[in-house]
């Protein structure tokens, strides 16, 4: 979480495009340890916002905000607060969990081209760069292979899509 932090307000303080905002208030998800992460960093970086770490409830449901410094703001007995930061929560948890999913596939796609024999890093990123998707490379002819790859090269690319068929006519 500190090396996000570091990364996010590194961005902003440069007035990087994208980061150019300045969040009024940042909610952790995590409690007093977690929130005091937060505020080191941005003391670090001379930056003044505050911090308030999200306490959870039995039901992994936001019940509380907890200052720096241990201070719990009970949320629960105001229905649109506790509604607003369950809502942000949730919302966080859908990003997060998407992110994830585009991680893995990213990797998943690429681990397919790292198993060829003689296709390295550089190659692997002329095909997607080339091709778009593993399954565009997959349905590539040899000659279209031959665009980004030497003819040794296609041919085995070729090859391991197609059950060892060194050729298009095989």
């Amino acid at each position: 979480m500190k090396q996000v932090l570091e990364r996010r307000f590194a961005h902003f303080l440069a007035g990087d495009a994208g980061f150019s905002d300045r969040p009024d208030a940042l909610l952790i998800d995590g409690g007093v340890e977690h929130a005091n992460v937060a505020l080191n960093v941005l003391r670090e970086l001379s930056i003044d916002i505050p911090v308030f770490g999200m306490v959870k409830d039995d039901r992994h449901r936001t019940r509380a905000l907890v200052t720096p410094d241990g201070q719990e703001i009970a949320i629960s007995a105001v229905p649109a607060v506790f509604a607003f930061i369950g809502g942000i929560q949730e919302e966080v948890h859908r990003f997060a969990i998407t992110y994830h999913r585009l991680l893995r596939s990213k990797r998943m796609r690429e681990s397919e081209l790292e198993k060829i024999p003689g296709i390295g890093e550089k190659r692997r990123q002329l095909l997607l760069k080339k091709f778009k998707s593993v399954t565009a490379v997959k349905n590539a002819t040899q000659q279209q292979l031959c665009e980004v790859l030497s003819e040794k090269q296609a041919e085995a690319v070729y090859a391991y899509f197609h059950g060892g068929k060194d050729t298009e006519e095989a």
